[in-house]
């Protein structure tokens, strides 16, 4: 499924005013109070050969971390690790998460634990990082037995135990199109593995987009809660979804700029000043049509919005 064109430039001539107006529209306790939580952004949104580009990009508009994607482990392994621990800090960017996209949790293929998750945190670790995300490798529409999911989650703690060792924690992010997508996998993933283990990551949009409430979310599994991810789904996905979210797996863009889509991010602000939720938040902006001006430009527009939020992201 392809995009209409005059949506994309709609957005480009009516962006700020479209921000404005997302800003007057929540409520005066969600708009005016600043909030707490740092501010990051993943590098995901830029091509694989960009990814130092994204960085500078990142430091430039004052988001104050970064998530990374697995291969960034691999790309930047031996000498070139202490390269990239010190642009960060040159850049002044925390290294929050990076995804370990190498490790398969398939609750109907649970094979011997791979190297790669050890690989992932002594990585990590040398860059003083904080978190390793994994997802689920299952599927929403099948059946797993109880014993399934158990060793799923014996599997996470076990991950959790590894990530421990070196200083860091491990955070699930249900997925759309895993066993994670919906309330209820979420729920049954969350019940078998350790909260000592295995916390949260709320990407706010993948849940919208599977039909749960990211409010409630919150609010449920604030004692887990590791960081949230940012970013917002497509009004005409999400109206589909709504009807029969089969219909949009197969289309190219789910996702797009905060503020511009169905979220409703009143509400998450109002649960993340409920809970007092003062962690990290991560712009995550996959699967979307960059604008004209390239993924830098959506993370100046993504900056804007989070701003008129009450997310503090430019030095004073």
């Amino acid at each position: 499924m392809k995009s209409s064109l005059p949506r994309r430039e709609f957005l480009v001539r009516s962006g700020q005013a479209g921000l404005a107006w997302m800003a007057a529209s929540l409520p005066a306790s969600a708009a005016a109070a600043s909030l707490p939580n740092p501010v990051g952004y993943a590098t995901i949104s830029w091509p694989r050969n960009q990814f130092e580009q994204a960085l500078d990009t990142i430091s430039s508009l004052h988001y104050q971390g970064a998530q990374l994607l697995g291969w960034v482990a691999d790309e930047y392994a031996g000498s070139k690790q202490a390269e990239l621990h010190e642009k960060l800090q040159s850049l002044h960017i925390t290294p929050v998460a990076l995804s370990c996209w190498g490790v398969t949790l398939d609750p109907a293929i649970l094979g011997p634990v791979s190297n790669k998750f050890a690989a992932y945190a002594q990585f990590f670790h040398g860059l003083n990082g904080h978190y390793l995300q994994v997802t689920d490798g299952g599927h929403p529409h099948q059946t797993y037995s109880p014993d399934q999911i158990k060793a799923l989650g014996a599997r996470m703690n076990e991950l959790g135990k590894i990530a421990g060792d070196s200083g860091l924690q491990v955070g699930y992010h249900p997925h759309f199109g895993t066993l994670g997508e919906t309330r209820q996998g979420l729920g049954k993933v969350l019940e078998a593995t350790d909260p000592s283990y295995v916390k949260l990551i709320a990407d706010v949009a993948h849940l919208s987009l599977g039909g749960a409430d990211p409010a409630e979310v919150i609010r449920t599994y604030r004692d887990r809660l590791l960081f949230l991810h940012f970013k917002d789904v497509r009004k005409d996905i999400a109206k589909l979804a709504a009807q029969n979210r089969d219909q949009v797996r197969t289309a190219k863009y789910h996702f797009c700029e905060i503020g511009t889509g169905a979220v409703d991010f009143a509400a998450i602000l109002a649960a993340m000043r409920e809970t007092r939720f003062s962690g990290w938040v991560i712009v995550e902006l996959d699967a979307y049509e960059p604008p004209p001006g390239g993924p830098a430009e959506a993370a100046r527009t993504n900056a804007m919005a989070l701003e008129k939020m009450g997310f503090k992201i430019r030095s004073a």
